[in-house]
């Protein structure tokens, strides 16, 4: 494949890596309107990349991903309406449920194309990702004294997900886009519930954004990108 065709394939790239700056900076900076409108750009970004480069893949690919990254969409929204909530509330917990009921559905996309693809979960990658997500339900446990079904749910799926990805056997390079891009989504959601119960000052809150932001929207272009391919046509000299 020609560099050209390359660039053309990843065009997405060139707006998303800005959007994904940008909208980590002004969540650092306190800056939450333009935080909003760049955040609530990423995954129809990618999107918008995905239904560019349809034939390339088979149609339930293409629509699985785009349920995945409306999933995406709609939990970035309820996030960050959590954001500007006020700390340890009921309604930024409230509003935190809704968006992971709305990650499930990317998660869920996420798997189906990961298990249509083969993948299956190895024991290092099961006991990496097992092992964060127990340590994340007993913090949870000690500080609300009772498992929140919603959140245990989907802590579930991205378990699940996590596990997968870090599994997958495709080439080389999808392997590593897909695997980091899995353990990033990981460390993204453990840094929204470790911050939850240790992160007092605005500074604080300032750096696990920061931390939040920057992984997650490292970890969806990876997993998007690295997802995007039908197996068969996924080689070593692919981007």
């Amino acid at each position: 494949m020609t560099l050209a065709a390359r660039v053309r394939r990843r065009a997405d790239l060139l707006a998303y890596v800005p959007l994904a700056v940008t909208t980590t900076a002004a969540a650092v900076t306190g800056r939450p309107r333009a935080h909003l409108v760049t955040k609530m750009l990423l995954a129809p970004t990618l999107a918008g990349g995905v239904v560019a480069t349809r034939t390339d893949r088979s149609t339930a690919r293409t629509a699985t991903l785009a349920m995945a990254l409306f999933g995406s969409a709609v939990g970035d929204w309820f996030m960050n309406r959590s954001d500007v909530a006020p700390p340890h509330s009921d309604a930024r917990r409230q509003l935190m449920r809704v968006g992971a009921s709305a990650f499930a559905v990317q998660q869920t996309g996420l798997i189906k194309l990961l298990l249509t693809d083969g993948v299956r979960p190895r024991a290092r990658a099961t006991a990496a990702a097992g092992g964060v997500m127990a340590g994340l339900a007993a913090l949870e446990l000690s500080a609300m004294g009772e498992p929140d079904p919603v959140l245990t749910g989907y802590g579930l799926l991205l378990g699940s997900m996590a596990t997968l990805s870090m599994s997958d056997g495709g080439s080389p390079r999808r392997r590593r886009s897909v695997a980091l891009g899995g353990g990033l989504f990981l460390m993204s959601d453990a840094a929204i519930i470790v911050g939850e119960h240790v992160a007092k000052s605005p500074r604080q809150r300032a750096v696990v954004s920061g931390i939040v932001l920057s992984t997650y929207t490292a970890a969806l272009a990876l997993l998007v990108h690295g997802l995007r391919d039908e197996p068969r046509t996924v080689t070593a000299g692919a981007a």
